[in-house]
Protein backbone atom coordinates (compact mmCIF):
# COMPACT_ATOMS: atom_id res chain seq x y z
CA UNK A 1 0.00 0.00 0.00
CA UNK A 2 1.11 3.52 -0.81
CA UNK A 3 0.00 5.31 2.33
CA UNK A 4 0.12 8.67 4.03
CA UNK A 5 -0.56 7.25 7.49
CA UNK A 6 1.80 6.73 10.32
CA UNK A 7 1.08 3.55 11.37
CA UNK A 8 -32.93 -0.17 -1.37
CA UNK A 9 -34.86 2.48 -2.48
CA UNK A 10 -35.66 2.44 -6.20
CA UNK A 11 -33.98 5.18 -8.21
CA UNK A 12 -35.93 8.38 -8.81
CA UNK A 13 -33.98 8.79 -12.00
CA UNK A 14 -32.41 6.36 -14.41
CA UNK A 15 -28.76 7.44 -14.52
CA UNK A 16 -28.27 5.68 -17.83
CA UNK A 17 -30.82 8.02 -19.39
CA UNK A 18 -28.56 10.92 -18.45
CA UNK A 19 -25.41 9.28 -19.70
CA UNK A 20 -22.36 11.47 -19.87
CA UNK A 21 -19.38 11.10 -22.14
CA UNK A 22 -16.84 8.68 -20.74
CA UNK A 23 -13.40 10.27 -20.97
CA UNK A 24 -10.23 8.67 -22.13
CA UNK A 25 -7.40 8.88 -19.58
CA UNK A 26 -4.52 11.30 -20.04
CA UNK A 27 -1.09 10.12 -21.14
CA UNK A 28 -0.15 8.95 -17.63
CA UNK A 29 -3.51 7.25 -17.12
CA UNK A 30 -4.95 9.89 -14.79
CA UNK A 31 -8.34 11.57 -15.19
CA UNK A 32 -7.87 15.32 -15.54
CA UNK A 33 -11.22 17.11 -15.53
CA UNK A 34 -12.74 18.63 -18.64
CA UNK A 35 -16.03 19.14 -20.46
CA UNK A 36 -18.17 16.00 -20.55
CA UNK A 37 -16.11 14.04 -18.05
CA UNK A 38 -18.34 12.10 -15.68
CA UNK A 39 -17.96 11.42 -11.97
CA UNK A 40 -20.51 9.76 -9.71
CA UNK A 41 -20.67 10.90 -6.05
CA UNK A 42 -22.37 8.52 -3.63
CA UNK A 43 -23.42 9.86 -0.25
CA UNK A 44 -23.77 13.20 -2.02
CA UNK A 45 -26.12 14.79 0.54
CA UNK A 46 -23.41 15.02 3.18
CA UNK A 47 -21.15 17.68 4.62
CA UNK A 48 -18.28 16.80 2.29
CA UNK A 49 -20.69 16.56 -0.64
CA UNK A 50 -21.88 20.09 0.14
CA UNK A 51 -18.43 21.38 -0.82
CA UNK A 52 -17.35 18.65 -3.24
CA UNK A 53 -20.10 18.90 -5.85
CA UNK A 54 -19.55 22.63 -6.56
CA UNK A 55 -15.79 21.98 -6.78
CA UNK A 56 -16.27 19.18 -9.30
CA UNK A 57 -18.64 21.25 -11.40
CA UNK A 58 -16.25 24.20 -11.39
CA UNK A 59 -13.47 21.88 -12.57
CA UNK A 60 -15.52 20.75 -15.57
CA UNK A 61 -16.82 17.42 -14.31
CA UNK A 62 -20.38 16.35 -15.02
CA UNK A 63 -21.77 14.96 -11.77
CA UNK A 64 -24.20 12.17 -10.99
CA UNK A 65 -25.16 12.64 -7.32
CA UNK A 66 -26.40 9.51 -5.56
CA UNK A 67 -28.17 9.64 -2.19
CA UNK A 68 -30.92 7.93 -0.24
CA UNK A 69 -32.45 11.37 0.23
CA UNK A 70 -34.74 13.01 -2.36
CA UNK A 71 -33.17 15.86 -4.28
CA UNK A 72 -35.82 18.30 -3.06
CA UNK A 73 -34.89 17.57 0.55
CA UNK A 74 -31.17 18.05 -0.12
CA UNK A 75 -31.77 21.33 -1.93
CA UNK A 76 -33.98 22.52 0.93
CA UNK A 77 -31.20 21.74 3.41
CA UNK A 78 -28.20 22.94 1.38
CA UNK A 79 -29.57 25.64 -0.95
CA UNK A 80 -30.39 25.72 -4.63
CA UNK A 81 -26.88 26.86 -5.61
CA UNK A 82 -25.64 23.43 -4.60
CA UNK A 83 -27.22 21.35 -7.37
CA UNK A 84 -29.63 23.49 -9.35
CA UNK A 85 -28.37 23.36 -12.92
CA UNK A 86 -27.80 20.93 -15.76
CA UNK A 87 -24.31 19.90 -14.64
CA UNK A 88 -25.68 17.52 -12.04
CA UNK A 89 -28.07 14.58 -12.24
CA UNK A 90 -29.66 13.30 -9.03
CA UNK A 91 -30.28 9.59 -8.43
CA UNK A 92 -31.99 8.28 -5.33
CA UNK A 93 -30.54 4.88 -4.51
CA UNK A 94 -29.31 2.74 -1.63
CA UNK A 95 -25.88 1.13 -1.90
CA UNK A 96 -26.87 -1.49 0.66
CA UNK A 97 -28.57 -3.17 -2.33
CA UNK A 98 -25.87 -2.62 -4.95
CA UNK A 99 -27.02 -2.03 -8.50
CA UNK A 100 -24.51 0.27 -10.13
CA UNK A 101 -26.70 1.62 -12.93
CA UNK A 102 -25.98 4.99 -11.32
CA UNK A 103 -22.37 4.69 -12.52
CA UNK A 104 -23.21 4.24 -16.18
CA UNK A 105 -21.17 6.54 -18.40
CA UNK A 106 -18.84 7.75 -15.63
CA UNK A 107 -15.14 7.03 -15.37
CA UNK A 108 -14.68 8.05 -11.73
CA UNK A 109 -16.49 7.40 -8.44
CA UNK A 110 -16.15 9.33 -5.18
CA UNK A 111 -17.82 7.60 -2.23
CA UNK A 112 -18.71 9.67 0.84
CA UNK A 113 -20.68 6.99 2.69
CA UNK A 114 -19.64 3.96 4.75
CA UNK A 115 -16.43 2.47 3.39
CA UNK A 116 -17.69 -1.10 3.84
CA UNK A 117 -20.16 -0.62 0.96
CA UNK A 118 -17.61 0.09 -1.76
CA UNK A 119 -16.08 -3.30 -2.50
CA UNK A 120 -19.45 -4.99 -3.00
CA UNK A 121 -20.43 -2.39 -5.62
CA UNK A 122 -17.01 -2.23 -7.31
CA UNK A 123 -17.48 -5.04 -9.88
CA UNK A 124 -20.73 -3.56 -11.20
CA UNK A 125 -19.25 -0.07 -11.11
CA UNK A 126 -16.24 -1.23 -13.10
CA UNK A 127 -18.50 -2.94 -15.63
CA UNK A 128 -20.38 0.37 -15.99
CA UNK A 129 -17.15 2.20 -16.85
CA UNK A 130 -15.63 3.23 -13.50
CA UNK A 131 -11.83 3.15 -13.59
CA UNK A 132 -11.02 5.30 -10.54
CA UNK A 133 -12.49 5.10 -7.01
CA UNK A 134 -11.88 7.60 -4.21
CA UNK A 135 -13.48 6.55 -0.91
CA UNK A 136 -13.47 7.98 2.59
CA UNK A 137 -12.43 5.99 5.62
CA UNK A 138 -11.43 7.55 8.93
CA UNK A 139 -8.49 7.84 11.32
CA UNK A 140 -10.91 6.27 13.82
CA UNK A 141 -9.46 3.05 12.45
CA UNK A 142 -6.46 3.87 14.64
CA UNK A 143 -7.75 6.14 17.42
CA UNK A 144 -10.53 3.74 18.48
CA UNK A 145 -8.43 0.61 18.14
CA UNK A 146 -8.22 0.01 21.90
CA UNK A 147 -11.78 1.08 22.71
CA UNK A 148 -13.77 -1.02 25.18
CA UNK A 149 -16.99 -0.15 23.36
CA UNK A 150 -18.34 -3.05 21.24
CA UNK A 151 -19.88 -0.53 18.85
CA UNK A 152 -16.56 1.22 18.35
CA UNK A 153 -14.80 -2.12 17.92
CA UNK A 154 -17.20 -2.84 15.07
CA UNK A 155 -16.43 0.55 13.54
CA UNK A 156 -12.70 -0.20 13.61
CA UNK A 157 -13.27 -3.65 12.11
CA UNK A 158 -15.51 -2.23 9.37
CA UNK A 159 -12.96 0.45 8.47
CA UNK A 160 -10.07 -2.01 8.35
CA UNK A 161 -11.96 -4.63 6.34
CA UNK A 162 -13.37 -1.90 4.08
CA UNK A 163 -9.87 -0.82 3.14
CA UNK A 164 -8.69 -4.39 2.60
CA UNK A 165 -11.72 -5.37 0.54
CA UNK A 166 -11.46 -2.28 -1.64
CA UNK A 167 -7.77 -2.91 -2.26
CA UNK A 168 -8.52 -6.51 -3.24
CA UNK A 169 -11.37 -5.48 -5.54
CA UNK A 170 -9.31 -2.74 -7.18
CA UNK A 171 -6.40 -5.10 -7.84
CA UNK A 172 -8.74 -7.76 -9.24
CA UNK A 173 -10.62 -5.30 -11.46
CA UNK A 174 -7.56 -3.34 -12.55
CA UNK A 175 -8.85 0.02 -11.38
CA UNK A 176 -7.28 2.80 -9.32
CA UNK A 177 -8.38 3.14 -5.70
CA UNK A 178 -7.60 5.78 -3.08
CA UNK A 179 -8.78 5.83 0.54
CA UNK A 180 -8.86 9.16 2.39
CA UNK A 181 -8.84 9.06 6.20
CA UNK A 182 -9.95 12.33 7.83
CA UNK A 183 -9.56 13.27 11.45
CA UNK A 184 -12.36 15.19 13.24
CA UNK A 185 -14.53 16.76 10.50
CA UNK A 186 -16.34 20.10 10.72
CA UNK A 187 -17.19 22.98 8.41
CA UNK A 188 -20.77 22.77 7.10
CA UNK A 189 -22.65 22.84 10.40
CA UNK A 190 -23.72 19.25 9.74
CA UNK A 191 -21.12 17.31 11.71
CA UNK A 192 -21.44 15.28 14.90
CA UNK A 193 -18.29 16.84 16.37
CA UNK A 194 -18.26 20.63 16.63
CA UNK A 195 -22.05 20.85 16.38
CA UNK A 196 -22.57 18.56 19.38
CA UNK A 197 -20.26 20.79 21.43
CA UNK A 198 -22.10 23.90 20.21
CA UNK A 199 -25.50 22.39 21.00
CA UNK A 200 -24.38 21.50 24.52
CA UNK A 201 -23.08 25.03 25.11
CA UNK A 202 -26.30 26.58 23.80
CA UNK A 203 -28.42 24.32 25.98
CA UNK A 204 -26.48 24.37 29.24
CA UNK A 205 -24.18 27.40 29.02
CA UNK A 206 -21.13 25.35 29.97
CA UNK A 207 -19.16 22.36 28.74
CA UNK A 208 -17.77 19.49 30.84
CA UNK A 209 -14.11 18.52 30.49
CA UNK A 210 -12.42 15.31 31.57
CA UNK A 211 -8.78 15.49 32.58
CA UNK A 212 -8.53 19.13 31.62
CA UNK A 213 -9.15 18.32 27.96
CA UNK A 214 -5.41 17.95 27.34
CA UNK A 215 -5.69 15.61 24.37
CA UNK A 216 -4.47 17.07 21.08
CA UNK A 217 -6.77 17.41 18.10
CA UNK A 218 -6.53 18.42 14.41
CA UNK A 219 -10.05 19.31 13.24
CA UNK A 220 -10.25 19.26 9.44
CA UNK A 221 -12.63 21.39 7.37
CA UNK A 222 -14.99 19.49 5.04
CA UNK A 223 -14.05 21.78 2.14
CA UNK A 224 -10.38 20.83 2.53
CA UNK A 225 -11.47 17.20 2.32
CA UNK A 226 -13.47 18.00 -0.82
CA UNK A 227 -10.36 19.52 -2.39
CA UNK A 228 -8.35 16.41 -1.59
CA UNK A 229 -11.01 14.11 -3.02
CA UNK A 230 -11.18 16.07 -6.26
CA UNK A 231 -7.39 16.12 -6.50
CA UNK A 232 -7.23 12.36 -5.96
CA UNK A 233 -9.06 11.88 -9.25
CA UNK A 234 -6.01 13.20 -11.09
CA UNK A 235 -3.50 10.77 -9.55
CA UNK A 236 -1.78 8.26 -11.80
CA UNK A 237 -3.40 4.84 -11.40
CA UNK A 238 -2.51 2.69 -8.39
CA UNK A 239 -4.61 -0.16 -7.00
CA UNK A 240 -4.08 0.54 -3.30
CA UNK A 241 -3.37 4.02 -1.92
CA UNK A 242 -4.36 5.74 1.35
CA UNK A 243 -3.82 9.17 2.91
CA UNK A 244 -4.43 10.55 6.38
CA UNK A 245 -6.06 13.99 6.17
CA UNK A 246 -5.70 16.11 9.30
CA UNK A 247 -6.39 19.78 9.96
CA UNK A 248 -3.87 22.58 9.58
CA UNK A 249 -3.69 23.33 13.31
CA UNK A 250 -2.92 21.21 16.36
CA UNK A 251 -4.73 22.28 19.51
CA UNK A 252 -5.92 20.74 22.77
CA UNK A 253 -9.47 19.53 23.18
CA UNK A 254 -9.92 22.35 25.71
CA UNK A 255 -8.74 24.98 23.21
CA UNK A 256 -11.04 23.48 20.57
CA UNK A 257 -14.03 23.87 22.90
CA UNK A 258 -12.97 27.43 23.77
CA UNK A 259 -13.00 28.26 20.03
CA UNK A 260 -16.57 26.98 19.83
CA UNK A 261 -17.56 29.24 22.73
CA UNK A 262 -15.97 32.17 20.88
CA UNK A 263 -17.80 31.30 17.65
CA UNK A 264 -21.06 31.42 19.64
CA UNK A 265 -20.11 34.82 21.08
CA UNK A 266 -19.83 33.45 24.63
CA UNK A 267 -17.16 33.44 27.30
CA UNK A 268 -15.82 29.95 27.97
CA UNK A 269 -17.37 28.15 30.93
CA UNK A 270 -15.58 24.83 31.34
CA UNK A 271 -16.54 22.45 34.13
CA UNK A 272 -13.98 19.85 35.28
CA UNK A 273 -15.77 16.57 35.87
CA UNK A 274 -14.75 12.95 36.48
CA UNK A 275 -14.93 10.61 33.53
CA UNK A 276 -17.67 8.55 35.21
CA UNK A 277 -20.00 11.56 35.38
CA UNK A 278 -19.57 12.42 31.70
CA UNK A 279 -19.83 8.76 30.83
CA UNK A 280 -23.18 8.53 32.64
CA UNK A 281 -24.48 11.60 30.78
CA UNK A 282 -23.36 10.13 27.46
CA UNK A 283 -25.00 6.81 28.34
CA UNK A 284 -28.31 8.64 28.92
CA UNK A 285 -27.97 10.52 25.62
CA UNK A 286 -27.26 7.24 23.85
CA UNK A 287 -30.84 6.16 24.60
CA UNK A 288 -31.90 8.71 21.96
CA UNK A 289 -31.60 7.54 18.32
CA UNK A 290 -29.70 10.67 17.27
CA UNK A 291 -26.96 10.01 19.84
CA UNK A 292 -26.92 6.22 19.85
CA UNK A 293 -23.16 6.12 19.19
CA UNK A 294 -22.30 8.11 22.36
CA UNK A 295 -20.37 6.23 25.06
CA UNK A 296 -17.90 6.66 27.91
CA UNK A 297 -14.94 6.13 25.58
CA UNK A 298 -15.65 9.55 24.08
CA UNK A 299 -15.11 11.14 27.49
CA UNK A 300 -11.88 9.24 28.07
CA UNK A 301 -10.49 10.39 24.73
CA UNK A 302 -10.65 14.05 25.81
CA UNK A 303 -7.21 13.46 27.34
CA UNK A 304 -5.80 11.36 24.50
CA UNK A 305 -3.74 12.81 21.64
CA UNK A 306 -5.33 12.13 18.24
CA UNK A 307 -3.07 13.78 15.68
CA UNK A 308 -1.84 12.58 12.30
CA UNK A 309 0.73 13.92 9.84
CA UNK A 310 -0.53 14.81 6.37
CA UNK A 311 2.74 15.38 4.51
CA UNK A 312 2.00 12.65 1.96
CA UNK A 313 -1.34 14.24 1.10
CA UNK A 314 0.32 17.64 0.84
CA UNK A 315 2.86 16.20 -1.59
CA UNK A 316 0.51 14.17 -3.78
CA UNK A 317 -2.83 16.01 -3.47
CA UNK A 318 -1.76 19.60 -2.85
CA UNK A 319 -3.50 19.30 0.54
CA UNK A 320 -3.11 22.56 2.49
CA UNK A 321 -5.70 22.43 5.30
CA UNK A 322 -6.76 25.61 7.11
CA UNK A 323 -6.56 26.33 10.82
CA UNK A 324 -9.53 25.65 13.05
CA UNK A 325 -12.34 28.20 12.72
CA UNK A 326 -15.52 26.44 13.92
CA UNK A 327 -18.81 26.67 12.06
CA UNK A 328 -21.73 26.53 14.50
CA UNK A 329 -24.73 26.89 12.19
CA UNK A 330 -26.13 24.57 9.54
CA UNK A 331 -26.42 25.87 5.96
CA UNK A 332 -29.50 27.89 5.09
Amino acid sequence: MVTGSSAGSPPDTDAAAGRVVQPAPTADGSFAAGPGRGVVVTGAASQIGYFLIPRLRAAGWRVIAVSRRPQAQAVADFGTHWCADGDIRWVRADLEAPAATWAQGCSAWIHLGPLRLVAACAPQAAAAGIRCIVAFGSTSRFTKLGSASPREQRIVADLASGERDLATAAATLGIAATVLRPTLIYGAGLDRNVMVIAQAIRRFGFFPLVGGGRGLRQPVHADDLAQAAAAALTLAPAPDRAYDLSGGEVLTYRAMVERVFAALGRRPRLLPVPVTAVGLALWVLARLPRYRDFNIEMARRMSVDMTFPHEAAARDLGFRPRGFAPVVDAPR
